[in-house]
Order: C-alpha cells, then structure tokens, then sequence
C-alpha cells in the first residue's frame, strides 16, 4: 500500500501482543457499496479468527456510512472462505498475478439495522468474562493510562453481553459481569471479542412538536464529543433478584442522571433494537408533553447545575438531514432517521 492509500482509505490493522498480523483497507465505491481493496492475515495468523474479525470491522464501518453491501475481489483458494462469512460470488475478472486464470468478485448485502422490539428478556451469568480474565494485567495497565487524561473515569462494575437471540422482534440475552476498565479496553481495542457485544438501554426523547433531542457528551466522560439519545451500559443495580435483568430501569436511571427528567414525566412509546457493530442499542421512545425548545432549555439548565455537567450540548433533530453531523453515533444516526421518516409519511 502506498501513502496515498493509508490517507484516502479506511484502514484497519490487526494486532497480536503488539505486532502486526493483518490489515485491511476499504473505500466507499459508490452510494451504496464499500469496496475491500485489500484485506491480508500473515500466515502465522491463518485459522485464529483474524480475517473474520477485520470483515466484522468492516461491515461496521459500511454500515456507519449507511451503506448496505460489501463487495471484494478474492483469490480462489480464499473463495470458501468468503462465502462462510456470508458472501457470495458475483462475477470474475481475469488475474494481474496468475496468467489465464481468473479471481471471484464477491459481495455482501449487509442487513437493516433497526427492528421494532416486541419483547426482552436478559439474564445475569455467574462466569466471569472471558475477555477480562484472559487480559487483566493489560486492562488494568490501559486504564491507569486513562485515568492519567480523565481522572472523571471511574472504574466500576458492569454488565456485557456474552450470548443472545433475536427472532421475530423477541430478543434474548445473556450478561456477564465486568469492570468498566475491561470493557474500556474491549471498545478501545476494536472490540476484538467477536462473541461479545455492549447491550445498552438508551432513552430516546421526542418532545411534543416530534422533533428528537439527542446529547453531546461533555469532556468528562468516556464518550467525549459523541451525540446520542440519554442511555448508558447496564450495572448491577439493573440485576433483579431472581437473576433476570431491567433494562427499562436502566435507561430511565440514565434519563433522570442526565437529563433530569423523571419517569413521571414521560409516556413510553415505542421500543427497538439497534444493531450497530459491537453495539446493540434497546431503545424506548419517550414522549415529552413539551416542545423542543423549552425542553432542551431545560435539560440544559439541569445538566450545568449538577456535579457531572454529563451533556455539553442537546441537539434537536427535526429531519433526517439534522442526523448527519458525524460525531452523530451510527446507532443514533440510522435509529432517528427511522423514526423521523416514519413520522413524516
């Protein structure tokens, strides 16, 4: 790869203990298509999940675009394996390195992200994390290192999803417990653990005039900069007794913390999943008995006067162009623009 390619295109490297073991490079080809110009694993690293997980990235990124198909040219021998991840052959073209031969052309038609929510059902596993306990003395050494930039960062204890289902709009899942810091690291370490997602509740507001009102994240929290409904990951507080999990507590627990808004206040609309890469977001609406304006004045005023000052900012979302800002979270992006489109039919 040259320079300009590093620049122009979206690369992504794969490490092991420190060194390079694969790397992939993508651009978008057109409207609705990122095109893998590059995708290698060192024969070392063959078999050990590398090239599934560098796709997996991949099709996030496509999906972060808003696009809806992946396409590559693969060498034949590397044709099987292509098609286990779900893509498919849809041409040929003659070979620059083999003369007389020609090498697939394949493609990936990605699928919708948002699905309405019938029904959820979470529960609690007493095994700890396979990812943290495989990793701990470098969790622990990532975030003392971030601690050092944001001493705001607290490590508490959280929950992660291990296991689920989804199937005719009923979701099932499976969390077990962790430190903040390891799921830090998970994130910060492009998610790495393929079995592993951040199931999180997020509150969505819509005022009484229909816009949507998103936060920006102030400095002090581990999102910094990003915009997105009121939500955050699951905790032990969510945990009932029998084991199960509330995820309708959390994201009411992450309303009122960040916006000041009590469960009183609001009337529970609809709810989705959101399916985002690592991230899969269970969205409520909650519909406010104000309009946008005054309600983000307010929640503005609440937001300066506590200690955690969470939002910096409250961004009104009207119409799907408003979306388009890119520090817009894609879940947050695909999920207004649904909701936003729906109510204009």
């Amino acid at each position: 790869m040259t320079a300009r390619q590093i620049g122009d295109q979206h690369v992504l490297v794969a490490e092991r203990d420190g060194a390079p073991v694969g790397y992939l490079a993508a651009e978008k080809q057109d409207e609705d298509t990122l095109l893998v110009e590059h995708l290698f694993v060192c024969p070392g690293s063959w078999g050990k999940g590398v090239g599934r997980l560098l796709l997996t990235r991949a099709q996030d990124h496509a999906r972060g675009l808003g696009l809806g198909r992946l396409r590559l040219q693969g060498d034949v021998p590397a044709q099987a394996f292509f098609e286990s991840q779900g893509f498919e052959p849809v041409g040929a073209k003659p070979s620059k390195l083999l003369p007389g031969q020609s090498v697939p052309r394949l493609e990936k038609t990605l699928g919708q992200a948002v699905y309405a929510l019938k029904r959820i059902s979470l529960a609690k596993t007493e095994r700890p994390w396979a990812f943290e306990a495989a990793n701990a003395a470098e969790i622990d050494a990532y975030f003392a290192g971030l601690q050092k930039q944001n001493p705001a960062l607290w490590n508490g204890r959280t929950l992660k999803l291990v296991a689920f289902s989804f199937e005719d709009g009923v979701f099932t899942g499976t969390c077990a417990e962790t430190s903040f810091a390891a799921f830090l690291a998970w994130r910060d370490w492009g998610a790495p653990d393929l079995s592993s997602r951040n199931l999180f509740g997020s509150a969505v507001i819509r005022s009484r005039d229909g816009a949507l009102l998103y936060g920006r994240m102030s400095a002090s929290t581990a999102n910094p900069g990003l915009i997105y409904p009121p939500g955050g990951g699951l905790d032990l507080d969510d945990v009932r007794p029998d084991g199960s999990i509330d995820i309708e507590r959390s994201l009411l627990r992450e309303l009122a913390e960040e916006t000041g808004l009590a469960a009183a206040e609001v009337s529970p609309g609809d709810a989705y999943i959101v399916f985002d890469g690592p991230r899969i977001a269970c969205a409520r609406v909650l519909n406010v008995d104000a309009d946008a304006v005054p309600l983000r004045e307010r929640i503005m005023r609440f937001s300066i006067s506590t200690h955690e000052q969470e939002l910096s900012e409250v961004r009104i979302m009207r119409h799907p162009r408003d979306l388009q800002d890119r520090d817009v979270v894609p879940f947050a992006r695909v999920l207004g623009e649904a909701l936003l489109k729906q109510q204009n039919l």
